[in-house]
């Protein structure tokens, strides 16, 4: 039987370094990651079209609700379980419980660079960058007494350790330094679309030589 785990959750805009920071936590010896796994919710409530989307809404719960509560809050072998989210992603409907439980953080990054990194799988459009959820992500932690860290993905390249081991310290968790490095390739925890979306950060093998 698992246990329940305390769950970070990390908040972004697509293109932003984000699954580079998932691949940078899934290091760690003591956590867990889960990649958007409020996807196919997102495809269902928005109705927006993927190459993948078929498959996607095949294999992975489309009940938003039934994914917080069983899969994100689930019970886990692990201390800790990241959760990658894309901002967009957080569609009306969900639960409070989201917001309300474990650590949030966001990671932001120049819309200018992630334009031109966007379009090449996806036309970009004001919904599908999200920028207007990922503010309001900030603002409803932050009425809640409960704001934020904010990390910039052009810190986390320049400087990845540094960022990272601020990042721990304001999440209240140890920085370990198998968090710097990792073996490239796919991961067994990739969402479906890797192919379309993670080719640059399956060449990688730390934050700071990916190109996005």
């Amino acid at each position: 039987m698992g246990e329940e785990i305390e769950v970070i959750h990390s908040w972004s805009a697509p293109r932003s370094l984000s699954t580079s920071l998932m691949y940078s936590f899934s290091q760690r010896n003591d956590i867990e990651v889960l990649d958007e796994p409020l996807y196919a919710n997102f495809l269902r409530v928005t109705g927006v079209d993927r190459p993948y989307k078929e498959q996607l809404r095949s294999e992975m719960e489309n009940d938003g609700n039934k994914v917080v509560k069983e899969v994100i809050f689930g019970a886990g072998v692990k201390k800790y379980r990241y959760c990658k989210h894309i901002a967009k992603q957080r569609v009306p409907g969900l639960t409070n419980e989201l917001m309300k439980r474990g650590k949030h953080f966001i990671l932001i990054r120049n819309p200018l660079d992630i334009l031109p990194s966007f379009e090449k799988v996806v036309p970009p459009s004001f919904l599908e960058l999200g920028l207007a959820e990922l503010v309001s992500v900030y603002s409803e932690l932050s009425e809640s007494g409960r704001p934020p860290p904010v990390i910039d993905a052009a810190d986390l390249r320049e400087n990845p350790e540094a960022t990272l081991r601020g990042l721990c310290e304001d999440l209240d968790i140890p920085f370990q330094d198998s968090m710097l490095r990792w073996e490239a390739g796919p991961k067994p925890f990739d969402g479906i679309w890797a192919p379309w979306w993670y080719k640059s950060v399956h060449k990688s093998t730390a934050i700071s030589n990916i190109i996005v």
